[in-house]
């Protein structure tokens, strides 16, 4: 379910789609949560409802439908993630932390590199398991070679 403008401004309705159908099922007149309510009571079988994240469809979908469960769809989700990353990198941006912190990785750039760590190869522990796995692959390679 979604809203939607017949008259961008003026006038809203709500679109209802089945989406392991790929059909539309109803067309509610507006965007209230008195309007939707009404909607599950007159069509059972709903088992998921995915909305938007609208406070008045919360209600609408909980009172009539308890038993209906909620998703919020992927490209509601996705749209929220969007505005909130860029509300995020506007507010530091006016306040330079960006920039300072960029800065600050450049004057750490111009260190000399530190020398390679030399680091002990991997031995895998003698444990009983490790030795079977050992035996399993030896025998299957073994195998292999027979044909």
């Amino acid at each position: 379910m979604d809203e939607f403008a017949f008259h961008k401004g003026c006038a809203y309705g709500t679109v209802l789609v089945d989406v392991e159908a790929g059909r539309g099922v109803d067309v509610l007149p507006d965007r209230t949560s008195e309007t939707f309510a009404a909607w599950p009571a007159e069509h059972p079988g709903a088992g998921i409802i995915c909305r938007d994240r609208a406070s008045v469809y919360t209600k609408a979908v909980k009172e009539p439908a308890p038993d209906v469960r909620e998703a919020a769809d992927r490209r509601h989700l996705l749209q929220s993630l969007s505005a909130a990353v860029k509300k995020t990198c506007r507010q530091h941006r006016n306040r330079n932390c960006l920039r300072k912190h960029t800065e600050e990785e450049a004057t750490v750039a111009n260190l000399p590199e530190p020398p390679p760590m030399l680091l002990p190869s991997a031995e895998l522990p003698r444990t009983q398991i490790v030795e079977r796995t050992r035996h399993r692959y030896e025998d299957i390679h073994r195998l292999l070679e027979k044909g």
